[in-house]
């Protein structure tokens, strides 16, 4: 009977996991620098927007208004995800540089300080930046 309740127990919160995940539209990811700080945002598809960091006050959550979403999601698709590299690097490491991830339809792409990435990726990470608080 105890294995049932912990069986049950783990089922059900691998169903939440499973869940967020689904209604999740994008998560980005910040981190490096002379601090060495990190952030992360994950908007879901109704804009509702979870941001969390090592600052004091970034835990947060908000909703996107709906021109944001909008934007959002036009700059997602036009980013052409399937296209891009996984990672883009520079040819040499930048001391102290940051490094920005963002994952959209189980695919994620990272890129670093001094890297050249395609415009069309670099204004979807503009986007999310500036959506962090």
């Amino acid at each position: 009977m105890r294995r049932l309740a912990v069986l049950l127990a783990v089922l059900a919160t691998l169903a939440t996991a499973a869940t967020a995940e689904a209604n999740q539209l994008v998560r980005y990811s910040v981190g490096g620098g002379l601090a060495g700080l990190r952030g992360r945002l994950a908007v879901d598809r109704d804009g509702s927007a979870r941001q969390t960091g090592d600052r004091a006050g970034d835990d947060h959550r908000f909703t996107l208004s709906a021109k944001q979403l909008r934007a959002l999601r036009r700059d997602l698709k036009r980013a052409r995800f399937s296209t891009l590299k996984r990672t883009y690097q520079p040819e040499y490491v930048v001391n102290d540089g940051i490094g920005q991830g963002v994952t959209y339809k189980g695919r994620s792409v990272s890129v670093y300080t001094g890297a050249t990435s395609p415009a069309r990726l670099q204004r979807l990470l503009r986007r999310l930046a500036r959506l962090m608080r």
